[in-house]
């Protein structure tokens, strides 16, 4: 078999691997989000974090940029169709109707707050400016640096002549149709920012990475060439001396320190679900939507301007958009017992302004604004590309071993099969004194096949060859399609539905994590158990002694989790085998991810 040719290939390059003493402070460990960059070396006790963007300098400050002022994580294009309006009411019937029926642990039912009285309450509220000037600060520009990293970027101002460019958007590289969309362009800004983030805030000059190594985390469900132009990157651009990647879920499950689970990942603009056992991930379990904590933050304004209250927030700008996530992050829970009018101070801070308070009144918006990850029609998105599942190799040309050609060389073993097969059957019912077959088809033993027409040439091989070619064709049509956008609760069931046995079912029902940043509210824990045991088939309740649903792995931030669980693998003396070195990278490629990657490439 070719995998077997494969691996005979790098028994050489295998055998070259000589373990050697984990050194924990040379190991670099890099998860790229869509809002937010974490790194650090893997002996640090916390990564660094700083945004997920790169601002450049426009060489002509007419040459139009993606949007110098836009958030792009707050806007969406998947809001802009005609039945945004209907969708959003339904959504919003939906979240409120699943408020009334739940009983609060009093056993009444929790009286829902009136969006009439609130209004006409902070229509008349108006702002006041303290004579506290605002934290945040404009980064000085004055020299004009040719790029900008870190939170310095969030406060570049808009006319300072900057290009912003986000590389990852919804857990995948951004590649876009406006300037700076191509995949050469962003892996160019993702070189830039990790050797520059490596210099400045952990010290090591990019002339010395050769001496370390490079664990790199990715999506779930991943593109097979964004893996290898990432790890060309550190490999090549960089110059680490070694690199590996491994997926976040496999990563979250070792820093909740739970063996097997469903792994709920909710980021900033993408909610991942996959179900882990003994460390490794199902592959037909992956689910990745692109919703977050972003939409939540969205959707909390949204909520707050039906109230009456309508503060100078302009989401396109970076520093609005962040003002507004930590008002959500401040004020919004999932705790049902919490009900009533809340007199709520909100403070609105813009760089190098003073800060304006306002006092107004919320109800219910403060928890509906995250029940929107669990009724997503809140949110009003329609497209195709909102949920992904783990598609086959896209195909490489520098792997000549990817699945198309492992799917290739099987038909053709299989067509060989047949065709000797048949001939066996053919030379069993000849005669031996003609050269013609019994069934009368009379082939003659001298080839002149060129004398007859083209229509009527067609040999054993171009046979087996468009075989070939409709058995790849159905096979590919016979390819599960991603289901719709769903709530996160409904994720969760879909994914362990696709496990192969009840077993592993009852298994990943009994452990469920929730890692991330984008549902760190309190209370999340009891409401997503209530609403998973609500929908779960129920001839799985009577077999769970428990379910366990982690929302704080080991009372520790969920932001960080996924980047502690890479940092803990990438010591352990097991993984030191799946290390992928420079020189093996520059001899074989890509093919070094189909020996090395911890999961099937």
């Amino acid at each position: 078999m070719p995998v077997n040719t494969s691996k005979r290939l790098y028994t050489q390059v295998a055998s070259d691997c000589i373990h050697e003493p984990v050194q924990v402070n040379t190991v670099v460990v890099i998860h790229p989000g869509s809002l937010n960059l974490r790194f650090g070396r893997a002996s640090d006790t916390f990564p660094v974090t700083i945004p997920n963007c790169i601002a450049r300098k426009k060489k002509d400050g007419k040459i139009p940029g993606q949007s110098d002022k836009i958030a792009p994580w707050m806007l969406r294009k998947e809001r802009e169709h005609h039945g945004a309006r209907k969708q959003k009411e339904q959504g919003l019937r939906s979240a409120n109707e699943a408020l009334e029926v739940k009983p609060m642990d009093s056993g009444e039912y929790r009286p829902p707050s009136s969006v009439k009285q609130l209004h006409s309450n902070n229509i008349r509220v108006r702002g006041v400016r303290t004579d506290v000037l605002s934290p945040f600060k404009w980064s000085n520009t004055d020299k004009s640096p040719p790029f900008i990293i870190g939170d310095e970027v969030l406060y570049t101002r808009p006319d300072a002549g900057y290009s912003f460019h986000w590389p990852m958007r919804h857990g995948r590289l951004n590649i876009h149709e406006g300037p700076g969309g191509t995949l050469s362009a962003v892996m160019a800004d993702l070189e830039q920012l990790w050797g520059t983030a490596l210099e400045t805030f952990l010290d090591i000059p990019v002339k010395d990475l050769k001496y370390y190594k490079a664990l790199l985390l990715i999506s779930d469900v991943y593109t097979h060439i964004h893996v290898r132009e990432m790890m060309d990157v550190l490999l090549n651009k960089l110059g680490f001396g070694a690199a590996m990647v491994h997926q976040e879920s496999v990563c979250g499950a070792f820093g909740a320190g739970v063996p097997s689970g469903c792994i709920v990942d909710v980021g900033d603009q993408k909610t991942s679900v996959c179900c882990i056992e003994d460390g490794i991930s199902h592959k037909n379990t992956r689910l990745t939507m692109e919703v977050g904590g972003s939409d939540i933050s969205r959707m909390f304004l949204d909520l707050l301007n039906t109230l009456g209250f309508n503060p100078a927030i302009d989401l396109r700008l970076y520093s609005d958009a962040l003002s507004v996530q930590e008002m959500k992050e401040r004020l919004c829970h999932l705790d049902h017992n919490r009900y009533g009018y809340l007199e709520e101070s909100i403070q609105i801070k813009k760089p190098g302004e003073n800060i304006v308070k306002y006092l107004i009144q919320i109800g219910d918006e403060l928890v509906i604004a995250p029940l929107s990850v669990f009724f997503p029609d809140m949110l009003a998105l329609q497209g195709d590309s909102l949920t992904r599942i783990q598609r086959r190799n896209e195909g490489d040309p520098a792997d000549p071993h990817d699945d198309f050609y492992l799917k290739q060389v099987q038909t053709k073993q299989d067509t060989a099969s047949k065709l000797s097969k048949k001939k066996d059957n053919q030379e069993s019912t000849r005669d031996p004194d003609m050269g013609l077959d019994e069934s009368g088809l009379n082939v003659l033993q001298d080839d002149d096949s060129n004398d007859m027409p083209d229509t009527m040439t067609m040999t054993d091989t171009s046979k087996s060859r468009r075989g070939e070619e409709e058995e790849m064709d159905e096979d590919s049509n016979l390819e599960e399609v991603a289901p719709p956008l769903m709530g996160i609760d409904h994720a969760i069931l879909y994914s362990i539905d696709k496990c192969e046995s009840d077993e592993i079912k009852k298994k990943m029902y009994s452990c469920i994590v929730v890692v991330g940043g984008g549902l760190n509210f309190e209370s999340t824990q009891p409401w997503l158990q209530y609403c998973v045991w609500k929908n779960m088939p129920g001839y799985f309740r009577p077999l769970l002694e428990t379910m366990d649903v982690i929302t704080r792995p080991k009372e520790m931030d969920p932001q960080i989790v996924c980047w502690k669980g890479a940092s803990i693998l990438a010591c352990l003396d097991t993984t030191q085998e799946l290390w992928i070195k420079q020189k093996e990278w520059d001899q074989f490629g890509v093919r070094m991810l189909r020996e090395r990657a911890p999961f099937v490439w």
